[in-house]
């Protein structure tokens, strides 16, 4: 069989694309004069890895107070300050929170756990729960706080609207109501409860007033 040759079309080289690099170039935005004022005085907040630094008016106060000698040998000239909360777990760079020691006992404390625990319960006592934060923290810890405060509070209120109508199906029932029934209970807006609550009670009137109630009577699944 002979070898035969198809037919191809010649290839068509296609123009290439001239840059448009420079032709048209997008007009700036004019920022509106307020804008512009809007974070002038603003001054970006400080990272975590700032807050954990010891500024050195504090590390100066602490040097002071110790007398220039370790917390923990009592004998070496101190030359460290440490985070007796370690900054790995946000230990802030608070006067709270800062020891000064010598270098020996610097690694000594932060390789031995018994050591470092031991130094967290002395600050601890001395300056309360949460002696390494800082301003921010204690922002952030009032906040939920509050928060949940409120929630409590509001917990509280739900509970004092459902108890009524709790109290009246425990006594007809003549047993505890199981969780489903109460979460049932939870679960209906303060209308809807009160509605409800006036149909169990006329329910139950209805149903005494027939003088067919017997003790062994219960409501059940």
């Amino acid at each position: 069989m002979t070898h035969q040759t198809f037919w191809k079309p010649e290839k068509q080289e296609k123009p290439k694309k001239t840059s448009s690099l420079g032709q048209h170039k997008k007009e700036k935005k004019v920022v509106s004069e307020w804008k512009r004022d809007l974070f002038a005085g603003h001054t970006p907040g400080k990272s975590s890895a700032d807050r954990a630094e010891f500024p050195r008016k504090i590390v100066a106060e602490l040097i002071a107070e110790a007398g220039e000698v370790c917390q923990h040998c009592r004998s070496a000239p101190d030359t460290t300050t440490h985070h007796v909360w370690p900054r790995g777990r946000k230990g802030r760079g608070v006067k709270t929170n800062g020891l000064r020691l010598c270098g020996l006992c610097h690694d000594l404390i932060q390789t031995t756990d018994e050591l470092l625990q031991y130094w967290i319960g002395v600050f601890r006592d001395r300056y309360g729960e949460y002696f390494w934060y800082d301003e921010l923290d204690w922002e952030e810890h009032n906040r939920k706080m509050a928060a949940q405060e409120q929630s409590e509070r509001e917990l509280e209120v739900r509970r004092q609207q459902i108890e009524p109508v709790a109290d009246l199906i425990t006594t007809a029932a003549g047993r505890p109501l199981r969780v489903k029934e109460l979460q049932l209970l939870q679960s209906l807006e303060p209308k809807a409860l009160q509605v409800f609550t006036g149909m169990i009670t006329d329910s139950l009137n209805g149903y005494a007033s027939q003088g067919t109630y017997r003790a062994l009577d219960r409501f059940e699944d």
